[in-house]
């Protein structure tokens, strides 16, 4: 914060519990609440970016040449057997969890 000259003393005790405040917050947060933050849509950003980590890994993997590729896990098998069911167990939990918010399940 940058030292500025305060004459009203009231205004330097508010600015001193303000950044208090903030201090205290960013360590009930922790690492993971830094980044995602808090609140109501925490979950929906965590799954979020879940499925677009996986599907970022399966595009990349995808787009490698096949010399570089496992011989074990072809494409077909790595986006039926892995990716396919992981986005839809995200999209069962996103749809899941709104519907237990709004009452309707």
């Amino acid at each position: 914060m940058n030292k500025i000259e305060l004459q009203d003393p009231k205004v330097a005790s508010k600015i001193i519990a303000a950044n208090a405040e903030n201090d205290k917050r960013k360590a009930e947060l922790g690492f993971l609440g830094r980044f995602f933050g808090s609140g109501e849509n925490v979950r929906l950003y965590i799954v979020g970016t879940i499925a677009l980590g996986v599907l970022l890994i399966a595009l990349v993997y995808t787009l490698t040449p096949d010399r570089y590729r496992s011989p074990d896990l072809g494409l077909k098998d790595m986006w039926t057997l892995i990716v396919i069911p992981v986005e839809s167990t995200i999209i069962g939990y996103l749809i899941g969890s709104r519907s237990k918010e709004t009452g309707n399940g």
